[in-house]
């Protein structure tokens, strides 16, 4: 049995052309008014959600690398960036909800970048030298898009605000533990040092006492001078009369006290400043924002030890500790960290050109009109028994 070939014919594109171009033309109004509605439509919605308003800035935040790391999961926190708003009373506002849907883990790789002190061409240069590099960082470029000029800029304004809110929090929070922690190690340290003291100086006071009787029974002891004081250790002590024996004690019994008080002086100082930091612990963090908990700390400062008299050597050197630890972490993250370049406020859009949006918006408008007319004229065929107008052949059952 011979098998028949089926023979393909070819697209005949001028007839395809010819149909289209019939269809068109009894159909144009309503294929002119859906591409024109559709395209305006796709060329303002692709206006307002490809082209916006660029803002910039650089904040410039000196310090340890290692020290932003140990960081960053706070700045990518949502709960701790809504903890900024509602301390700020920025919660409602609409820029706010923006930068919230951006807090996260890409939040450092899209809007924030880390500016480090070498670029890839210095690393080049500087790849021979033997010495290591500087392992800070010079601070963060933040941009974010916005409908407006002002809405951008205050976009970068808000997140640059609360790096420096998150990075003083952070370092607050980290000195008062540290604080604490350092005072309760240094009170266990200090009462083990006390109690040998104690102890050392108990057992000095007993040889003393016992030096005391023994000199008393042989009074004629102290007139032999054969042996002279050569050293002060146990083995040379043995050939010494009582009555020298008894000078060396009360000599050593004389530094264990001195040592004893400033022991004491010590644990008491160690007190005044773990008293202090217990009470810092107490500031409930939970609730507050980086500046809350700087003003709460300065003024727990200032309550702690405004009945205090600050001649007492001991309690200002406590106070002075204090004072140094609040203004360096203001200079530090008030004053230093600041914005030296922006927020910008551009004049222009940036994206895609208008022109190129302009003739998708036609293309896809065309299409998407095409299709409309061509399926409104199906159904009304179906409905009334017609064919499609013009473009079928006259003659031609559908």
């Amino acid at each position: 049995m011979v098998q028949r070939e089926e023979v393909v014919q070819p697209v005949n594109w001028a007839a395809v052309g010819k149909s289209v171009a019939r269809w068109l033309g009894a159909n144009r109004k309503s294929f002119l008014l859906t591409m024109s509605l559709v395209s305006l439509a796709l060329f303002a919605l692709m206006t307002h959600f490809l082209r916006h308003y660029q803002s910039e800035g650089f904040l410039r935040a000196t310090r340890p690398l290692t020290e932003f790391n140990a960081q960053r999961s706070s700045i990518e926190d949502k709960d701790n960036f809504l903890r900024y708003l509602r301390a700020n009373k920025l919660s409602d506002t609409p820029n706010a909800a923006y930068v919230l849907q951006a807090i996260g883990p890409d939040l450092m790789l899209k809007r924030v970048k880390v500016v480090l002190p070498y670029s890839k061409e210095d690393l080049k240069l500087l790849a021979d030298l033997k010495s290591p590099l500087e392992s800070n960082i010079l601070g963060f470029t933040i941009s974010f898009p916005g409908a407006s000029p002002d809405d951008a800029a205050a976009r970068v304004k808000l997140v640059g605000d609360y790096l420096k809110d998150t990075m003083l929090r952070q370092d607050l929070l980290e000195s008062i533990h540290l604080g604490a922690g350092d005072a309760r190690a240094e009170k266990q340290k200090l009462n083990n040092k006390l109690i040998a003291k104690r102890v050392e100086l108990d057992e000095a006071t007993r040889k003393l006492n016992a030096l005391k009787e023994i000199a008393a029974k042989y009074p004629e002891a102290s007139k032999y001078e054969a042996r002279q004081l050569l050293s002060s250790d146990t083995d040379g002590s043995r050939y010494l009369s009582p009555v020298m024996q008894l000078v060396g004690v009360e000599s050593n019994i004389a530094d264990i006290r001195n040592d004893l008080v400033s022991l004491e002086r010590d644990a008491a100082q160690n007190d005044v400043r773990l008293k202090f930091y217990a009470d810092a612990e107490k500031l409930n963090p939970s609730v507050k924002s980086g500046r809350e908990l700087f003003e709460d700390f300065k003024t727990l400062r200032a309550n702690t030890f405004k009945d205090t008299r600050l001649d007492d050597d001991r309690v200002r050197e406590v106070v002075n500790k204090i004072d140094l630890l609040a203004e360096t972490l203001q200079t530090k993250h008030l004053v230093n960290t600041r914005f030296v370049s922006g927020p910008s406020a551009p004049d222009h859009r940036a994206g895609p050109r208008i022109g190129s949006l302009l003739v998708l918006s036609l293309v896809l408008g065309g299409l998407f009109a095409g299709a409309a007319v061509a399926a409104m004229g199906w159904v009304r065929t179906h409905k009334g028994g017609r064919s499609v107008n013009g473009l079928a052949e006259p003659g031609v059952q559908l």
